[in-house]
């Protein structure tokens, strides 16, 4: 009896001070809940290093999803390497002078002109208020657009979205014909570290 109550103290103090996964989620989730009733908008997106930036796109993830039904929503690792393919973790010149972590365009020349392009094309790199604010647009776009039909008939398929799979349907997203490659070589780099345990839910 002793050793069951001894077991029962050292599981309860680990799943306080240690939540797995899971139990961070639905944390998340009520903190989301709580705040919105308050008026607050997304959650802040600050980061000095790569470890930072997974959470805060994390945070920012939750955040999105928590108005979503689960039929609009996108794998989280998917979201997140292709934001860091596009992106290189949030250092890129369009992620930090315009919020956009997927290098997102726009039919107008309100937006960033890349280097190397004329000033007569007509579009730009999309800008954002803020770097959740370009997620939730990735979210919509791949959630609306004809071309990304392919990847909605995918997720439909399947009762657990495999990142792998959905990578495939994307070559629309980039005219680099190495482009699923490299995504699904993030999706690897991150399941091969620590931080991976903290992104699967």
């Amino acid at each position: 009896m002793q050793y069951l109550i001894a077991v029962f103290i050292i599981g309860f103090g680990i799943g306080t001070f240690f939540p797995n996964a899971y139990i961070q989620h639905k944390n998340d989730h009520k903190i989301i809940a709580w705040a919105r009733t308050l008026g607050f908008g997304p959650p802040k997106f600050e980061y000095t290093n790569n470890r930072e930036y997974l959470n805060s796109i994390k945070k920012c993830i939750s955040y999105i999803n928590f108005d979503l039904p689960p039929s609009q929503q996108i794998n989280t690792e998917l979201i997140i390497a292709q934001s860091v393919v596009e992106s290189d973790y949030g250092r890129s010149r369009f992620a930090r002078e315009g919020n956009n972590l997927f290098g997102i365009r726009i039919w107008s020349k309100n937006g960033i002109l890349p280097y190397g392009q004329s000033y007569s094309v007509e579009w730009r790199i999309k800008t954002y208020k803020n770097k959740c604010e370009s997620v939730q647009d990735y979210v919509y776009l791949l959630n609306t657009k004809r071309v990304y039909a392919e990847f909605r008939r995918v997720r439909q398929q399947s009762w657990i979205q495999d990142p792998l799979k959905l990578a495939s349907t994307l070559n629309n997203f980039s005219t680099n014909k190495q482009y699923e490659q490299k995504i699904v070589e993030v999706i690897h780099i991150l399941r091969n570290t620590k931080q991976y345990e903290k992104l699967q839910y």
